[in-house]
């Protein structure tokens, strides 16, 4: 197992999804000949999550944090698992823009893109089903994240229309 499997599972454990790991230590013990220390040690425990936290959390350690790699290997893992709830709808979208959330605050890298996006994505959720954004907007920028991993940091400023009372000032102004 790599650092950033190790990484990735974490978080799945700490958002409470065990099954990926269950099914990878599944499969390694089938694969694998011989078993690193980590699948050995992760076999042995069962379905304890809190103990197979503790021993990723171990291994993990073991590693410099330089040399994990977080923003292409880790998240494109993470990208996978919520493309693959995404496409087999077993998740609505609100409960997905959720886990993407908790999942970026997990890593502690939530100021840096991509997981940024993934931070925002919750309270934009809400913020386009109460109306405060443009709904439609906000969901074609969702699919595009998890479709394509379109960051909302790749689409260009949007400059603000200037107000009707203010270009009517400015006629006004021009007409004296």
């Amino acid at each position: 197992m790599t650092c950033e499997y190790a990484v990735y599972f974490k978080l799945l454990l700490l958002c409470g999804y065990t099954e990926e790991l269950q099914q990878y230590i599944e499969d390694a013990l089938t694969e694998q000949d011989p078993l690193s220390d980590v699948i050995l040690e992760l076999s042995l425990i069962g379905k304890d999550s809190k103990k197979m936290l503790s021993v990723l959390n171990k291994y993990i350690l073991s590693f410099k944090d330089s040399d994990i790699d977080y923003d292409k290997t880790v998240f494109s893992l993470v990208m996978s698992f919520i493309k693959k709830k995404y496409a087999d709808e077993a998740m609505p979208r609100k409960d997905i823009a959720e886990l993407m959330y908790e999942l970026a605050v997990h890593t502690e890298r939530y100021f840096d893109e991509p997981w940024q996006t993934m931070y925002f994505m919750g309270d934009l959720f809400y913020e386009a089903e109460v109306g405060y954004i443009d709904k439609i907007d906000f969901l074609n920028k969702f699919d595009a994240f998890i479709k394509d991993e379109i960051c909302f940091s790749d689409y260009p400023d949007v400059i603000p229309q200037e107000s009707f009372f203010k270009r009517l000032l400015r006629k006004l102004r021009i007409i004296r």
